[in-house]
């Protein structure tokens, strides 16, 4: 494994995403005692505890060293699971420990060298004896103007992590005994050969499904279902649709300007060239209303119709082909404000699982376990929401192979075309008539399928023991001036769907 040293040269290092590199040195904060954590996080792992102690992030050239010391009172244990693919060697997707500039909506991904390997110092993280273990890793720097970020572990979330200029710490615990073949070695970190930084997008539902928005740093796209809008083969707007249009405008204004192209879409149903005049027809009837409620100065509209030939799901069934019936609205430009999530309208209802408050939680019985799900509170950190959902097992099992899986679905609001495995998509948030999922980043495509990645838990299957409680962290775009919220488990493939009420929204 590469080491590190305090200080790194001019070379520059090539990164994903739109997150200027840092050449110059300039302090952008006063150095605090390096030796001393600015936060901790208590941890489960394998049965035991271990505390995460965070030290400040330090600056060397174009990068940024996250030093953390894990402790445990345990003769060994096993934190692989834990940490699988995160910090230890082959990382899954960039890594599982990320840091997050919330207020520029980027994530910050794990640096690797040439190898594919991290960059840094400190064992694979398989196991934690009582000697404890200092860990550090490198991503790349924020903008100079940044003096505190987000860092998300698997377990929780520390919402201001100091980055300051100095000297990186000793990749050794000061308590640690020197090893027999003298010091570790330090390098610098000119090896970084890819250190990702991404933009993070958003996704909500508002009116019960009729208006979906997905967000970028780069565009905003907002589907309208198009059974919401017109009748069967109908071009002519129902009197019921101006809400959801007022809903995809309100969208739209506010952000940079740029042109919206309105694109109409149908299912497979019926011949092609009569699909095709439907879908434009549907398209000039929206941009028409859509031009009632914009300044089209900033927002031009561009109509056209697709027709049947850009499913966005397998026309395979009924419910597929409703989704494959809509109007697309699509406008590339800078997001310079955000338009927040609607707080107000009707909880929509829910048949699908159990029900209770997030103090109280709900119980599940998963095959030969039994899971307790709760959530006392969700906290707003730089115009974003930050949930902790608890997860206790029931039981007296130890050493289980089966883990709290059910909150993973083989689902994705992106489509068919898309993998999310093992992580916590389908948790979504409720605020009024509108539904919230996580953060999500693209991580990269392999043979036509993307890979997108939750600013969340990433692996909701491991090792939970009887009477343990473990903590699944995502997060959110804000909900407005809400008081309290509702969180949600979706039903899809290999997920088992609760609803948490009435959970307070602090900070």
């Amino acid at each position: 494994m590469v080491g590190l040293t305090g200080a790194c040269d001019d070379s520059r290092t090539e990164t994903a995403g739109p997150a200027p590199a840092v050449t110059d040195s300039s302090p952008s904060t006063p150095a605090p005692d390096l030796s001393t954590p600015a936060e901790t996080l208590d941890l489960v792992a394998a049965g035991g505890e271990l505390e995460a102690a965070v030290h400040p992030l330090v600056r060397s050239g174009d990068h940024v060293v996250l030093t953390m010391d894990l402790t445990t009172d345990a003769e060994d244990l096993l934190i692989g699971d834990l940490f699988r693919g995160e910090v230890a060697d082959q990382p899954v997707e960039g890594g599982g420990v990320r840091l997050t500039d919330l207020a520029s909506k980027q994530v910050y991904l794990l640096g690797l060298d040439a190898q594919g390997d991290p960059v840094g110092a400190g064992e694979s993280l398989l196991s934690l004896g009582s000697d404890g273990l200092r860990v550090q890793r490198v991503y790349a720097a924020p903008s100079p103007s940044v003096t505190s970020m987000g860092v998300l572990l698997p377990g929780g979330y520390l919402d201001e992590v100091p980055v300051v200029d100095g000297e990186v710490p000793a990749p050794t615990l000061p308590t640690a005994e020197e090893p027999e073949d003298g010091p570790l070695e330090v390098t610098d970190a000119t090896d970084v050969a890819e250190a990702p930084v991404l933009p993070l997008e958003s996704f909500t539902a508002e009116l019960d499904g009729a208006v979906t928005v997905l967000e970028s740093t780069e565009e905003v796209t907002v589907n309208l279902g198009g059974d919401v809008l017109f009748d069967s083969s109908s071009a002519t707007l129902r009197p019921d649709a101006q809400q959801a249009i007022d809903a995809a405008a309100r969208r739209i204004q506010g952000r940079a300007p740029g042109t919206v192209s309105v694109v109409g879409h149908t299912d497979d149903v019926g011949d092609a060239a009569s699909n095709q005049k439907l879908s434009q027809r549907r398209a000039d009837a929206v941009t028409e209303a859509l031009g009632d409620r914009l300044d089209t100065a900033d927002h031009p509209l561009e109509a056209s119709g697709e027709g049947e030939s850009e499913p966005l799901v397998a026309n395979t069934s009924d419910a597929n082909r409703q989704l494959n019936r809509r109007v697309e609205l699509t406008l590339v430009s800078e997001v310079t404000t955000s338009t927040e999530v609607s707080d107000q309208g009707k909880l929509p209802p829910f048949e699908d699982g159990p029900v209770g408050t997030g103090a109280e939680g709900v119980v599940i019985e998963s095959g030969v376990r039994t899971w307790r799900f709760t959530a006392p509170e969700a906290r707003r950190v730089d115009g974003s929401l930050v949930l902790d959902l608890q997860v206790t097992a029931e039981d007296d099992e130890v050493d289980s192979g089966f883990g709290p899986g059910n909150l993973a679905g083989y689902w994705s609001y992106r489509g068919d075309d898309v993998t999310v495995p093992r992580n916590m998509l389908g948790l979504t948030v409720l605020s009024g008539s509108s539904a919230v999922y996580p953060y999500d980043y693209r991580v990269r495509e392999d043979a036509g399928t993307e890979v997108w990645n939750p600013l969340g838990e990433l692996d909701t299957l491991r090792r939970v023991d009887g009477g343990e409680t473990v903590t699944f962290t995502a997060v959110y775009p804000g909900v407005g001036d809400a008081e309290t919220i509702t969180v949600q488990l979706n039903h899809n493939l290999g997920a088992e769907p609760f609803r948490l009420t009435d959970i307070p929204v602090v900070g």
